[in-house]
């Protein structure tokens, strides 16, 4: 059977796709490159978590990180909820027409700055439920929320850095934020001032340096085009944001809101047991996230099939290496590194390890959905994944605290991957079974870009 032709969305129609230079080579290198300088930004953040983590795990006690996870857990929601896609559209439309990319990084910046505002005199009606009626929860929860506005604001600046391809600014930022967030809890740990307060402050707004990288970048963008097509508009904007929202709404909760719900629900002590799980298990997604964010903006500007189900399987296939590691060895470096007490937490990092592996094939495939203007999909599997999800986490956890949160983002994550698959095969003929397992293609795809990779670092100077 023939695959089905790419049917036409509104969206192509309004403005030109941006062209590639080079040939197939020269597209391949180019993606392998940009994918190799991504999975730097991405390996960052997690790799300093694994010092701040124990850190705060030790500093605190599982009950007081338990709390700090309380105070970030609704920010970082209300983050997610704010952007109203915002972030995506931007990136989506300058990677199809760069030369409108100072109109969308205008447009996007202003939305955010007052759907911001608005999203933080939201939070501070909320603190009394979310804090479980812990006035010391409720005070954290206030705190974080100041940081609201300017984490929004980032989201657009490093959509436009994506969008160009300047991954190396991504990565720059990626590493000062996790840097500088070491940096500042370190002091305060080794003198034995590191109070929830001091750990919800640098969290919670350390990020917010991570603009400074990008101010440079934005200053040397194009001037204005004079004719704005639909896409980088307010309207347009919203219009395709508002579709990707959805489907980023119900990621956010697919792996957020048992961290929001968790201290209602099972208490402090059960959320600073999942916490550590939830970082230890977000490891994997180093490889994950890499693939995603550059395949996203690679078929959006450019819809290859077979390199879309390739990124897919290897992706996959790399998480599941790196996931069999980490389940192995946490046996021992987990109680080391965060203490005894945490030790509860190595059967939950196991099932939330196995969920991230089974999230990955169709989290590309989702990547490809929005990519080519169908994010409506990508948000409808997500949706009804996350109507799942919370279901389960507020019949589980109560009985089974951590576990039973896991186990309701487990399930979670298989809906949401196996949807996505089956929405890209009916519309675009891409097969389900194509974005599983291994082809001889991607060991000789590997192959390559170990080369390249090994010729880069040869070239460096001394």
């Amino acid at each position: 059977m023939s695959p089905k032709r790419r049917p036409p969305v509104p969206e192509e129609s309004a403005a030109p796709r941006a062209s590639t230079p080079g040939g197939p080579a020269a597209r391949s290198g180019a993606v392998s490159r940009n994918m190799t300088i991504s999975l730097l930004g991405n390996a960052f953040p997690p790799l300093v978590a694994l010092f701040s983590g124990p850190i705060l795990a030790q500093a605190l006690g599982v009950d007081g990180r338990g709390s700090v996870a309380a105070a970030i857990a609704p920010m970082a929601l209300v983050v997610t909820v704010a952007t109203f896609g915002v972030p995506e559209a931007v990136t989506w439309a300058i990677a199809r027409s760069p030369g409108l990319a100072r109109n969308a990084a205008g447009r996007g910046l202003l939305i955010l700055a007052l759907a911001g505002v608005l999203a933080t005199a939201g939070i501070l009606l909320a603190p009394p439920w979310l804090s479980g009626g812990d006035p010391g929860v409720q005070q954290l929860i206030i705190v974080a929320s100041l940081a609201i506005v300017p984490n929004l604001l980032v989201g657009v600046l490093r959509g436009v850095a994506s969008a160009t391809n300047h991954w190396r600014l991504v990565t720059i930022e990626r590493i000062l934020t996790s840097s500088l967030r070491l940096a500042v809890l370190i002091p305060f740990w080794l003198t034995g001032t590191l109070t929830p307060l001091v750990a919800t402050i640098t969290v919670a707004g350390m990020p917010v340096v991570g603009a400074f990288v990008y101010i440079g970048h934005l200053r040397r963008l194009d001037p204005r085009a004079l004719v704005v097509p639909r896409e980088a508009r307010v309207a347009g904007l919203l219009g395709y944001g508002g579709r990707i929202w959805v489907g980023s709404l119900s990621g956010i909760l697919l792996s957020r809101v048992d961290q929001v719900l968790m201290t209602p629900l099972a208490g402090t002590y059960q959320l600073g047991l999942y916490v550590v799980a939830v970082s230890i298990s977000e490891l994997p997604l180093i490889i994950h996230h890499a693939v995603r964010d550059v395949t996203f903006v690679t078929d959006a500007a450019d819809s290859v099939d077979a390199r879309l189900s390739a990124s897919a399987r290897i992706s996959t296939a790399l998480s599941a290496l790196a996931a069999l590691f980490i389940g192995l060895t946490m046996l021992w470096w987990l109680p080391f590194l965060f203490g005894e007490d945490f030790r509860g937490s190595i059967p939950v990092a196991a099932v939330l390890l196995l969920a991230v592996v089974l999230l990955t094939p169709g989290s590309i495939a989702g990547s490809g959905l929005s990519a080519r203007g169908r994010p409506g999909l990508r948000s409808l599997s997500l949706t009804i994944a996350c109507a799942i999800n919370i279901g389960l986490l507020v019949w589980l956890a109560p009985a089974l605290g951590a576990m039973g949160a896991a186990l309701a983002t487990l399930a979670g994550s298989v809906i949401a991957s196996n949807l996505n698959l089956v929405f890209l095969s009916r519309v675009f003929g891409i097969g389900f079974f194509q974005f599983y397992g291994v082809r001889r293609s991607d060991l000789q795809t590997l192959g390559r870009y170990a080369r390249r990779a090994a010729l880069r670092v040869r070239r460096r100077p001394a």
